[in-house]
Parts: C-alpha cells; sequence; structure tokens
C-alpha cells in the first residue's frame, strides 16, 4: 500500500516550484515571449474576424473569443442582476408623483419595463396615470418564449444572454387582445394578456417596434452574421422590418442597401472598420400624407451616423436627410405635418479614447421644421434644470397639447413636460431603499385610441 505522503516526501516539489518561481530569466527572453503573445494574439484576432475562411479553426476561436462573454452570463445568472446604472443620480422616492398645487390629471396610461425586487426579473408594467395603479404586471416566461430559436451568432447567445433574470423586454407593444409584442436584442415574440406565446420570428430584433397607420408594424433587426466580405462575425449588418400583425413579415431591407443606393456608401464605407458604423435604432412610420412625405414613408433615426433620414420604401429613395445638429439620436417622431422631434443624446466624442464618450451637458429634444428648414430646443432649460442626461437611450414621444412624454432612460426617471417646460408628473423606477433602477423605452397608451387593448389587459383572467 502506498505510504501517505509526508512533509519530507514533500519538499522536493516545494523546492522544485520555489526554483521555478525565482529563476533568473534573461530579458531577451522576456522580449521573444511578448513578441510571441503579440503575434499569436493578431492571428487570432485575423481568423475570428474571418472565421467563416477558416473552418473549424474559426468557428473554434470565435467560441474562445466568447468566453469572457460566458463567464460575465454565469456570474449574473447565479446573482440578482440589478439594471447597472450607466449615470450617477440623487436618490429620491419611487413612483408617480404630480407637483403639489396641480389640477392636471393624466387621463392616459403607460407601459413600461423595469426591475422587479419582488421577482427579481424585469417585468411590464401597465400604470394608470391618474393615480400611478398598476392595472397589469407581465412576467414572460422567456424560455417558453425563444423556444424554437434556431440562429447562431457571436452578436448574441440566447441560452447565455437571454435567461430569465438577464431578459430586458424593450419598448413593448399591446395588443389589442391585452397582450404584447416585445424582445430584447432576440426574437421578436407576441404573447396573449396571460403570458402564452402566440408567435415568434427568429432573429435579432432591437429597439424600437412601431405601428402604421394601417396597422403593420415596423421593426428592426440585425444578421446574426453578415454575408458581405471582409467583415467581422460582429458587424452589425441591420435591416427594417415589415410585418403584419400576425407576425407574418412582409419585407426585410438591409440599411447598408439603402445607403449605398442613394449614394450615401461612403458615411459607412470610408471610415475605420469598426462592427457597429450605423446602429439603426428607430423606424418610424409617417402618420399619411403631408405636405413632405408621402403615406408609408419611414423616418430612420442612424445612430452612429448621426443622420435622420426619411426613407420611401415604395420607391427604394432617401428623399431627405441630415445629419446635424444632433450627435448620436435616439427616437424620432412626427409631430405635425412638417415638424418632427429628435431625441438627442448630445454626446461629446473622444476619437482618441472611445470609451469616454459623454454627454455634452445634457440631453436634448430638437425640433426640425420642414418649412423653414430650423432647428428648436425648445425644452433646452427644463432638460438642464431636470438634468436629464441619459448616455446611450433615451425617448421623447409628442403629446397632445405640445406636451412631451420624455424617458431618461438609463437613470430610471419618466416624465410628462409642458410646452413652457413645467413638468406635469414624473416617475421614479426605484425600490423602497431609493435604489434607481433603468427603464426600457416606455410607450404612452392613448385612452381613446389604445381602449380596446386596455380593457383586455385589466379584464383577462389567467389560471
Amino acid at each position: 500500500m502506498r505510504e501517505p505522503a509526508t512533509a519530507e516526501t514533500a519538499r522536493p516539489f516545494a523546492r522544485l516550484w520555489e526554483r521555478v518561481c525565482n529563476a533568473r530569466i534573461p530579458l531577451w527572453t522576456v522580449g521573444l515571449l511578448g513578441l510571441c503573445g503579440v503575434i499569436v494574439t493578431i492571428a487570432f484576432g485575423a481568423i475570428v474576424a474571418q472565421a467563416d475562411r477558416h473552418g473549424g479553426l474559426g468557428k473554434a476561436a470565435v467560441q474562445i473569443a466568447g468566453i469572457p462573454n460566458t463567464l460575465a452570463g454565469v456570474y449574473h445568472g447565479m446573482f440578482p442582476n440589478r439594471p447597472k446604472l450607466v449615470l450617477d443620480y440623487v436618490p429620491e422616492p419611487g413612483g408617480l408623483h404630480y407637483p403639489a398645487g396641480q389640477s392636471f390629471v393624466d387621463p392616459g396610461y403607460v407601459l413600461l419595463t423595469e426591475f422587479s425586487n419582488a421577482r427579481q426579473q424585469r417585468v411590464i408594467r401597465l400604470m394608470r396615470l391618474s393615480d400611478g395603479k398598476v392595472l397589469r404586471e407581465y412576467a414572460p416566461d422567456v424560455r417558453a418564449m425563444l423556444q424554437g430559436s434556431t440562429f447562431r451568432s457571436a452578436i448574441v447567445d440566447l441560452q447565455r444572454d437571454k435567461t430569465q433574470r438577464l431578459y430586458f423586454p424593450m419598448h413593448p407593444m399591446l395588443t389589442n387582445d391585452g397582450g404584447l409584442i416585445l424582445h430584447d436584442t432576440s426574437p421578436l415574440t407576441r404573447i396573449d394578456a396571460c403570458g402564452k406565446r402566440q408567435w415568434m420570428i427568429d432573429g435579432i430584433f432591437h429597439h424600437a417596434v412601431e405601428r402604421a397607420p394601417d396597422g403593420t408594424l415596423w421593426a428592426a433587426d440585425r444578421q446574426p452574421r453578415s454575408r458581405r466580405p471582409g467583415l467581422g462575425p460582429l458587424f452589425g449588418d441591420e435591416n427594417i422590418v415589415h410585418l403584419r400583425a400576425d407576425g407574418t413579415v412582409l419585407r426585410r431591407e438591409a440599411i447598408i442597401d439603402i445607403l449605398d443606393r442613394n449614394g450615401l456608401g461612403h458615411l459607412w464605407r470610408s471610415r475605420p472598420y469598426q462592427d457597429d458604423p450605423i446602429h439603426l435604432n428607430d423606424v418610424q412610420p409617417v402618420p399619411g400624407d403631408g405636405p413632405y412625405w408621402h403615406a408609408g414613408d419611414l423616418l430612420l433615426s442612424l445612430r452612429n451616423l448621426s443622420m435622420v433620414a426619411l426613407y420611401r420604401p415604395a420607391e427604394g429613395r432617401i428623399v431627405w436627410h441630415r445629419e446635424v445638429p444632433w450627435r448620436f439620436q435616439h427616437d424620432v417622431a412626427v409631430i405635425d405635418d412638417h415638424r418632427i422631434s429628435v431625441f438627442d443624446n448630445n454626446w461629446r466624442w473622444n476619437w482618441q479614447a472611445p470609451e469616454k464618450v459623454e454627454t455634452d451637458g445634457h440631453n436634448r429634444v430638437l425640433v426640425y421644421d420642414f418649412a423653414t428648414d430650423t432647428v428648436r430646443d425648445p425644452l433646452g432649460d427644463a432638460f438642464r434644470k431636470l438634468d436629464i442626461r441619459t448616455h446611450a437611450q433615451g425617448r421623447a414621444m409628442p403629446l397632445p397639447g405640445g406636451d412631451f412624454l420624455i424617458e431618461e432612460t438609463e437613470r430610471g426617471r419618466l416624465f410628462r413636460i409642458a410646452p413652457d417646460g413645467s413638468v406635469r408628473w414624473r416617475y421614479v423606477s426605484a425600490d423602497p431603499d431609493q435604489h434607481r433602477y433603468e427603464l426600457r423605452w416606455s410607450r404612452y397608451l392613448d385612452p381613446i385610441a389604445d381602449k380596446v387593448g386596455i380593457q383586455a389587459a385589466v379584464n383577462a383572467i389567467c389560471e
């Protein structure tokens, strides 16, 4: 029988380890190892960038490159994942707040996504704005919603990134049966009022989902892997997607093809290579014919080009576009037949240190007038006073009477602001300890236009 290890028998191993740790290594050896490391790193990056050309080696390289994200996903899956705030904030009580002495009462509703401390996951809440009462709370079964998805991508891994804890529904849309259409850089899914899946469109849908006057929907998605030559596996090759309310896809068109066809390909082709040169974040249908657009036209927000464009799908033509004065904007919306609004993140860019991009003071809602070719900042004073400065998100929805619904996404605040800059109400997403939670593109619901869906959600009885 083998004798158990003792201090004496283990001592040679200790001496060997001590020699290795204290060994003197010539400087040229260190330099050679460093050079080899640089060469291996460059070669590995080249293989990942051109994975399709390297067969099994390319696939293995992509899997290895994804290990840090996988470990991060495992970590977040083990611990409650509270939203990470990008910016600092002043703690304040959560919930809906009306200014003291104000007579205004909002007749509408809001559909918002936020973190539920009780459920330890994100939920969608249908809230009545007259009193802040939550009429329905949706806690989607993520595994059931995404079941059957088959795409594979280095951009997102559903098993790793979209667990019950990590799934963060973005810009949910209420349907007439009281259900929702939702996504989170994931397949687009429709559920009924009780959470049962009705349909799923596989793919990487992201940002806004908007309804056209004819009842069809417009959304944005990203190809799991671009098939264009010379582009890496993480390249954001994005599409506008037109679909029916039953989930039938009518049209899918690449932003790159739209830009190239309209003589604007240089805006992404002539810049230093990056994986996200365009960043489509809104596809907004116009409400009908007007002096500056036709029924069926779309307003597109292309964040990383700082461009808003008016696109006519029927002709494949960009009929108008502008790249200033907004900078890395989100959420373009129609105000009336000659004005649009743009939520301007107002970034100050540092080309030498892109990670240091920051809001230049505060966000803005810029109003562009097609009739006069002018831009105004009507809420500038209010934004400064309220210190509204979400980093890389944000919403600005025009409301009746000239009001705006403003979402400061990453700092968890929602406002209704009047034309004179006064706050009609504010909503703060926070727990009882005033820990602030992020929002996720809230949607204002009109008490008349959305009445059917609201009533169906309120009256639904689920087992």
